[in-house]
């Protein structure tokens, strides 16, 4: 069962691009042929008399032998792309059709919806009418009783278009997953039928070394495109099918509950915490996005944090740049968890948390100016842990960890970015600044009595 945030990431894929370069693999597979039955007719035709003789026929075998596998290299890459540009089409269609399906349950879940809290009323339709359609504790069915009447007549047309909507985000993303997995076997296999061009060993180091580009680097930051670096999460509070829920359990339950409430409608200074708190709540699991530049602005921890990776990235920009002489690249880094940058705000404590971060850039560097846009990627997992209390309150972090363990909850994983565009003069530490990106939540707030915090 998937919402459309799961999902949203196909909309914003490409397949016209990804289908230019499968045909631009096709146009290089043609001319490669052409090539191939030119130097194919000159075998044996053309005859050397010299002490060459010999080694112009192997090289010339060797060539055509080269090229051919070229030629099945381009062949398959081209093949497996053009499948993964018609799979997401596929899957925008999946997607678009159960945006329509969400769209008319909204509208038809509208009025019913405006009567209650905030927390369900400001919430997308699917997780409206999952709220709506079984009540889950007292809270619920005291917020949805003057309604009752109204849930009853709407549900059948309801339960369908849920399941429509739902049913098609699912389609999409195994859609596009399952041809996206497919895709990356093919072109590995494609990559195996290249030819290896290989030379003494001695030779090697020396094209190596005098060849801007390929020295091997080694750095917090690597030479490549954006690569989101794997990261393991910890599970403090497994969901237990066995585990039964005590009389303390739902006590619990609903005082969090009316917590939540409460603090959604009397603490609007931390939305961001009370948003993932009821995210947690829904037990859905689903990544969710964070307002990371608004973070930025608001906690000056998580300040020193970015502007500490920004530094780091102009280092190992001037580091790569005067190891391989590029002067035009990307790079990754390595994943970061400082707990000196610990957020000192609560809202962004209960958000966040101690999060890990890793940059990205572009890097362009002419004459002796480098220019780099950069984006901190901030990623972690919004949790509980055990043993472990809220920094604010002293509330165990287990009371609410219970709730996962129940299935009453469940943790997922938070992400956020931040780009900034500096450019610097080699070796001097200044830079000038261009910053893209506004918040786009409400201002800071501090003085939070719920104990919501992230493991």
């Amino acid at each position: 069962m998937a919402y459309r945030d799961a999902a949203a990431y196909i909309e914003k894929m490409k397949p016209d691009h990804v289908a230019a370069v499968s045909e631009e693999c096709r146009q290089t597979k043609q001319a490669i042929h052409g090539v191939v039955k030119t130097l194919f007719g000159l075998v044996g035709r053309v005859t050397w008399h010299a002490d060459a003789a010999d080694l112009y026929q192997r090289r010339l075998k060797e060539t055509v032998e080269l090229l051919e596998g070229l030629h099945d290299g381009f062949e398959k890459a081209g093949s497996a792309i053009a499948q993964y540009a018609e799979a997401q089409r596929q899957a925008q269609t999946r997607l678009a059709a159960g945006t329509t399906a969400e769209h008319r349950l909204r509208d038809l879940i509208a009025p019913i919806a405006a009567t209650q809290s905030w927390c369900v009323s400001s919430a997308d339709a699917l997780r409206q009418w999952n709220d709506l359609r079984s009540s889950t504790g007292v809270l619920d069915r005291l917020a949805e009783l003057p309604v009752a009447d109204a849930i009853e007549r709407v549900r059948a047309d309801a339960n369908r278009l849920w399941n429509e909507a739902t049913t098609a985000y699912d389609d999409a993303i195994r859609i596009e997953s399952t041809a996206r997995a497919r895709a990356v076997g093919e072109l590995a296999a494609a990559y195996r039928l290249l030819p290896d061009f290989r030379t003494d060993s001695s030779l090697s180091e020396t094209v190596v070394r005098k060849t801007p580009g390929l020295v091997d680097t080694a750095g917090p930051y690597r030479i490549g495109p954006p690569t989101r670096p794997h990261q393991d999460f910890d599970d403090d509070f497994p969901y237990d099918p066995t585990a039964q829920a005590t009389l303390d359990d739902y006590l619990k339950w609903v005082k969090w509950k009316i917590m939540l409430y409460g603090a959604q409608l009397l603490l609007p200074d931390l939305d961001d915490a009370t948003a993932l708190y009821a995210h947690y709540q829904d037990t859905t699991g689903t990544p969710m996005l964070v307002d990371y530049e608004e973070a930025y602005q608001e906690d000056e921890k998580i300040k020193d944090l970015v502007n500490r990776e920004i530094e780091l990235g102009k280092r190992e920009a001037e580091r790569i740049f005067h190891e391989t002489g590029q002067t035009a690249f990307q790079m990754t880094g390595d994943l970061r968890k400082e707990d000196d940058f610990y957020p000192d705000t609560e809202n962004w404590q209960k958000t966040l948390g101690a999060h890990t971060v890793y940059g990205t850039a572009d890097v362009v560097v002419h004459g002796d100016k480098i220019t780099m846009k950069i984006k901190i990627h901030a990623d972690d997992m919004y949790n509980f842990n055990k043993g472990q209390h809220d920094v604010k309150t002293g509330v165990p972090d287990d009371e609410n960890g219970r709730f996962s363990t129940l299935g009453w909850a469940k943790g997922f994983r938070t992400y956020g970015v931040l780009e900034r565009t500096v450019t610097w003069t080699i070796g001097e530490t200044e830079h000038k600044e261009i910053k893209t990106g506004s918040p786009t939540r409400d201002a800071p707030g501090e003085d939070r009595v719920d104990g919501l915090e992230d493991g």
